[in-house]
């Protein structure tokens, strides 16, 4: 996504052609372009820098205003700044999405979501002495600006909040109880968007996000652009939702000011936001627990919006004006420390999803990069598959990038590992794609995509959508075989991103070719450069006991029993062969059950239903 930062450098290295065209009567002198005024009077007043790191930033010398070349286009052509941004994208042909967009897919690609209704207002007074309870003055002025309004609840009155997008479409509606006790409420499958757009200065650079609509009321009348998110605190897939559809539109901000609640939950909300939006977002830490409340506590004798204006400035200039976020104070890893000494076991990512791995505390966590290595046709890609499904079942989310088949042939063989059975039937089908739908998603692309690509999609797909599992099969489609120095450069890239987000990904490699497909690998098989195995956190192989197969499927042809020498032993074995955050480096048994390409974990067991399905229902 290219954010406004992007946007207006792009437009300061272009910033002579521009004005040009905006302010025909300026002239070149001494690296700047004069005019007289923004207006574009004729004049030498005001400076626009051509060259250096203030291309294309301004200052009006008789004003002592300034700005930047999208300020320039919003006032000349008398536009709002998002249409400015839009002038902007055409005369660069930027298509935005294009890439990395463009190159995700989710399982289902189209979610509806329902139209809200309006409900009825009521003659209620109610809502105005609420309000000024909450420190809030010309209270009608601040409903119709916010457009809030009192309506008839269950048990009593309740305020509605409608969320209206920024091209002033009502997508989502919430009310919260008055004067009596309750939750809050919402339609229902409507499209979770932020809370304030339609009282949002048209030229605002800067938003701060809070928790609560009554806090972001507050916010924007005390002097600040804010929005709300939806749902609350936290950091489930419920309250984070209207990330994906927000990306987009907060790309017109260069600072995103995180000021949501100052406890758990809001902590929790503040560091998912801060990670997935980036290094546009800095922390408010606040002397309340929120935004109204200091509207609500100002001290006898002040003006409540003067007083709450000057709190939020300190705030904002002590998160604004504070260290690179590379200095760190040892202080800030209390918290990671005691997780690091406790005796309790680790329950940070996900498990393996099968019971023997997972009584030898096998964990995948963010921030590990797994390679699994196999022979051609032992599997990788199979277990993988289990893997993936299994970690949805523990609420994550998956990318798969498998350029050795298509999309089809993936998501066919997976359907077929969530169904248990080799066939399912069409509706059974839907219903999978439904529990698939929110958590997996494909990067389609060519054979051979570039490392950079991938990597950008990556960090698109972490951010916008909050996918923390990514799955790279294989490592041959991305750098040649015998490019070594290829691949340790993007083994490092991955790293780099895992390092960077809390991710986990999976590395698919292949082996050199041994004396027999008989013989486990080990990682000193692992085709390529060593930094594979080096970089890496953990690395599991896939084994199938092809000796087990062979004798069996010949005992079978000749109408004899198997020897129960190969019978006894298991169809594949999973070997961890490097743990760098566990203790368990060892290998498991597993059946292969070739209708529903399940690997299972007791010898004559059924395959696992990941979805429930029949027919009557």
């Amino acid at each position: 996504m290219m954010d406004i930062r992007d946007l207006s450098k792009k437009l300061g290295e272009q910033a002579s052609g521009i004005c040009a065209e905006l302010y025909p009567d300026g002239k070149i002198e001494s690296g700047c372009y004069k005019i007289g005024g923004i207006d574009g009077e004729r004049g030498r007043s005001m400076s626009v820098y051509l060259h250096g790191e203030q291309a294309g930033k301004y200052m009006d010398f008789a004003t002592g205003e300034g700005g930047d070349m999208l300020d320039l286009i919003q006032y000349s052509k008398g536009i709002t700044l998002t249409d400015a941004m839009d002038w902007a994208k055409k005369r660069f042909n930027i298509k935005e999405g294009f890439s990395p967009a463009q190159k995700i897919s989710g399982v289902k690609k189209n979610q509806t979501f329902n139209k809200p209704k309006l409900l009825p207002q009521n003659e209620s007074k109610v809502l105005h002495g609420y309000m000024e309870g909450r420190g809030f003055k010309d209270v009608g002025e601040v409903c119709f600006r916010h457009k809030i309004y009192e309506t008839s609840g269950r048990n009593g009155n309740d305020v509605v909040f409608p969320f209206h997008d920024p091209r002033g479409e009502l997508v989502f509606i919430k009310t919260k109880p008055i004067d009596y006790d309750g939750n809050p409420a919402t339609q229902k499958d409507l499209k979770p968007i932020l809370f304030g757009w339609q009282a949002m200065p048209d030229d605002a650079r800067e938003v701060w996000i809070v928790e609560g609509e009554w806090d972001s009321i507050a916010c924007s009348e005390i002097g600040f652009a804010s929005l709300s998110v939806p749902m609350g605190g936290g950091k489930g897939a419920k309250q984070t939702k209207w990330i994906a559809n927000e990306y987009d539109n907060l790309a017109r901000f260069e600072r995103i000011l995180v000021a949501t609640d100052m406890d758990e939950q809001g902590e929790l909300a503040a560091a998912e936001i801060m990670s997935r939006l980036g290094d546009r977002c800095y922390r408010i830490n606040l002397p309340t627990k929120d935004i109204n409340e200091i509207l609500m506590t100002t001290p006898h004798g002040k003006n409540p919006y003067e007083h709450a204006r000057f709190v939020l400035k300190c705030a904002y200039d002590e998160a604004v004006w504070k260290d690179p976020t590379t200095l760190r104070s040892v202080m800030e890893f209390e918290d990671d420390l005691d997780q690091f000494f406790s005796a309790d076991e680790d329950t940070s990512g996900f498990g393996s999803g099968w019971q023997k791995l997972d009584e030898e505390d096998i964990r995948f966590r963010p921030n590990e990069l797994w390679g699994v290595a196999g022979i051609n046709g032992h599997g990788k890609s199979l277990m993988l598959g289990q893997i993936c499904l299994n970690a949805v079942e523990q609420e994550q989310k998956v990318l798969i990038a498998s350029m050795e088949m298509p999309a089809r042939a993936t998501l066919g063989r997976m359907m077929k590992q969530a169904a248990g059975v080799g066939a399912p039937p069409k509706a059974y089908r839907k219903a999978i794609l439904d529990w698939m739908a929110p958590n997996i998603w494909l990067f389609v692309d060519k054979l051979t995509p570039k490392p950079k690509d991938l990597m950008d999609c990556f960090e698109y797909a972490y951010r916008r959508y909050g996918i923390n599992m990514f799955v790279i099969d294989s490592l041959t489609n991305m750098v040649r075989q015998d490019d070594y120095e290829g691949q340790q450069k993007f083994t490092e890239m991955l790293v780099n991103f895992k390092m960077s987000f809390p991710v986990t990904i999976f590395l698919v490699t292949h082996v050199r070719k041994g004396d027999s497909e008989y013989e486990a690998p080990n990682k000193y098989s692992v085709k390529g450069s060593g930094a594979i195995t080096d970089l890496a956190d953990g690395f599991i192989s896939v084994f199938k006991n092809k000796r087990k197969i062979e004798q069996v499927e010949q005992a079978q042809m000749l109408g004899e029993e198997p020897d129960e020498k190969y019978t006894k032993q298991w169809d594949s074995y999973l070997e961890v062969l490097k743990n760098r955050n566990g203790q368990y480096e060892g290998k498991v048994g597993f059946e292969f059950d070739p209708q529903s390409m399940q690997f299972k974990e007791r010898k004559h067991g059924k395959p696992k239903y990941y979805v429930n399905y029949s027919k009557e229902s």
